[in-house]
């Protein structure tokens, strides 16, 4: 299509399809233990409700005009850093999805928030800590008091 450019980055669009590719499994995973409404009420609807939305997304950044710009350097630079930072918030989240059972549920979330609101930009050097601590006490508490599976918990 010449002259058109989609509006929609690779990573996002590798997420998407991450995401249907996920959706889709999920469904025929399913499916293919048990073919009984109460198995299947929630799990196909959002499944199809995702591969919509999805398909949706997909079609209108196909549709959308884009204008042809040539970037300047500092634009790039800003692309670059902000694809970089994005990487550095993923690596964090593997990091807590793994320190989760290693350290303990209240330590992982409580350093994953801290360093998430530093690579965010606050400056103020008594904020990440006093908000990661307050945000890891209630969802400790909430987790706890939600769900009757025992979390591993090294300070709370």
């Amino acid at each position: 299509m010449p002259g058109r450019l989609s509006n929609l980055s690779l990573s996002h669009l590798a997420f998407l399809l991450m995401v249907a590719v996920t959706a889709v499994y999920l469904n025929w995973s399913a499916i293919s233990a048990s073919t009984k409404l109460y198995n299947l009420i929630v799990v196909v609807p959002v499944g199809i409700t995702l591969i919509a939305l999805i398909a949706g997304v997909i079609i209108k950044a196909l549709r959308t005009d884009t204008e042809v710009l040539q970037q300047d350097p500092a634009e790039q630079s800003a692309k670059l850093h902000t694809t970089l930072v994005d990487l550095l918030l993923l690596g964090l989240f593997a990091a807590l999805c793994f320190g989760l059972t290693t350290v303990g549920f209240d330590i992982a979330t409580f350093l994953f928030v801290w360093v998430g609101i530093v690579i965010g930009g606050e400056r103020r050097w008594w904020l990440p800590p006093l908000y990661a601590a307050l945000f890891t006490l209630f969802l400790v508490e909430g987790f706890g008091s939600l769900f009757p599976f025992p979390m591993p918990l090294l300070v709370l």
